[in-house]
């Protein structure tokens, strides 16, 4: 299981998720955060949450807000110049798979979407303070 916020692509024409950087050339789709379920169904503690910060990438926690209850879907990352950034872990369909070549996602557990509960806080923050959320992409040498 991959305990990491992934960043990826939904391509329509395969019907499935894919990295940026397995879409064909001159296609484009919009990322999405996304992160895999334990076999269980219940999300991990925490998941690494990579961003950017003034220009230097840096791996932050996305930490779930109920230590006790695995089913929680609240998360929040705190972070230490822009306050705590909180998100909400939704299930999605299981039919809808990562269907790239990357060996370290195949064969995955369901995966559910990581969506800001404040998305003005984060435009505000990025604007202001050039910090911003990136995901993985789960190549070597990202964090």
């Amino acid at each position: 299981m991959i305990r990491q916020v992934c960043y990826l692509s939904y391509f329509t024409e395969q019907s499935g998720f894919i990295f940026p950087y397995e879409l064909p050339q001159h296609y484009y789709a919009p990322g999405l955060f996304l992160i895999e379920q334990e076999h269980s169904g219940e999300h991990a503690y925490s998941y690494s949450f990579d961003a950017m910060d003034n220009g230097k990438r840096v791996t932050l926690q996305l930490i779930r807000v109920d230590e006790g209850n695995p089913y929680s879907t609240l998360y929040v990352v705190r972070t230490t110049h822009y306050g705590s950034f909180w998100f909400n872990v939704e299930k999605i369909n299981p039919r809808l798979r990562y269907i790239g070549q990357n060996p370290k996602l195949t064969n995955h557990s369901d995966l559910s979407l990581v969506k800001t509960t404040d998305s003005d806080k984060l435009e505000r923050i990025c604007k202001n303070y050039d910090f911003f959320f990136i995901g993985s992409m789960l190549r070597e040498g990202e964090s």
